[in-house]
């Protein structure tokens, strides 16, 4: 089925799959409203703009993409966005590789230093990766085993771990044997660490106890599907697919099953251009505790699901982007409202 804005309103959708199931209402219309770097209480540092939001499950932070030594997060005391000093972050841009299970693991651009939170107020120097070259794309963790992963964009095994504690400096071995994926994408999923490897062409997987040990789950197919921003959220394992056909790009949000080794495409599907904010892209998928659904942001829409696989949309007046920008990130700031990150800026709806 072809995508039409038009279409996306909640009785439309409803009636398109025959009327079956439970109506998801009501799907709140939300006010929108721009917040800056100044409004997380950040000044600006020469000439960038861009701010972005994450929640590892219990704080929130907001980024802002410079060589500045603070970081900003919310303060559940006083309803307020508060800088705290973080000198880390004065040797070069601040990058979040990977927030969830309580802890952030980040990276300060062109360094080899991974860092780490958990209250997003104190970050630790939590380790190094010795010879690592190029750039460190993605990274995982999974709190519950105590193991973590970083993954360097080069043309050798570029997987180191560690289970040693976030709060020492220690070196992060990397990854022995062959076999060992680059990836451009990462999250961590019931023990496992499930990524998208580099040509976005196949989907690989290891427990979290054996992170040198992968194994292919999606391989590449004849229709050249593509995939990105793979994502676990609540017990579900999201990932964007996406194939060229006719010069035209078939994009589709999808759950993989908790191996990793089956695909289900979701009632949500995109043909048209693959840099459009009408596509469902999982970074922008929350769990809503208190409505017990997913959410889903998107050009000038919010979806909601009961399973990840049906959703249903309600129209956002004035949630909307430039040509080309898409959104990057949601997260639920409880009691105070959502945020989404855009190019330069968040939008931010109290609810």
């Amino acid at each position: 089925m072809s995508y039409d804005r038009n279409f996306n309103n909640t009785l439309a959708i409803w009636t398109a799959f025959g009327g079956k199931g439970e109506l998801v209402l009501p799907i709140p219309t939300l006010n929108w409203q721009r917040k800056y770097y100044s409004d997380f209480g950040y000044s600006q540092y020469g000439s960038e703009r861009q701010i972005n939001v994450y929640d590892n499950g219990n704080v929130q932070i907001a980024v802002y993409y410079a060589k500045t030594p603070y970081m900003s997060y919310y303060n559940k005391t006083t309803g307020q966005w508060t800088v705290v000093d973080v000198s880390w972050w004065a040797h070069g841009e601040p990058e979040i590789l990977y927030a969830g299970g309580g802890v952030f693991i980040a990276k300060i651009t062109g360094f080899a230093n991974i860092i780490a939170s958990f209250d997003g107020i104190t970050w630790h120097n939590a380790g190094y990766c010795v010879g690592a070259q190029n750039a460190m794309t993605t990274g995982a963790y999974d709190m519950d085993k105590g193991s973590g992963i970083v993954s360097w964009w080069y043309n050798q095994t570029p997987i180191y771990y560690s289970f040693d504690s976030l709060t020492e400096r220690t070196e992060w071995p990397l990854a022995s044997g062959g076999g060992v994926p680059i990836f451009r994408y990462l999250t961590t999923h019931k023990g496992q660490f499930v990524g998208v490897v580099g040509g976005d062409r196949s989907i690989a997987a290891a427990s979290s106890s054996s992170p040198g040990l992968w194994n292919t789950t999606i391989t590449e197919d004849a229709n050249d599907s593509r995939y990105m921003f793979i994502r676990s959220v609540n017990g579900k394992l999201f990932v964007m697919r996406w194939r060229y056909v006719n010069n035209t790009y078939h994009v589709n949000l999808c759950v993989l099953n908790d191996s990793a080794t089956q695909l289900t495409e979701t009632n949500l599907s995109h043909v048209g251009d693959l840099a459009d904010n009408r596509i469902a892209n999982p970074q922008n998928i929350i769990w809503m505790e208190a409505w017990g659904k997913f959410a889903l942001f998107n050009e000038s829409m919010l979806y909601v699901s009961d399973d990840g696989l049906t959703w249903e949309g309600v129209e956002q007046p004035g949630f909307t982007t430039t040509t080309y920008d898409t959104f990057g990130g949601a997260i639920y700031v409880p009691g105070d409202g959502f945020y989404v990150k855009a190019s330069g800026f968040v939008y931010y709806a109290p609810y």
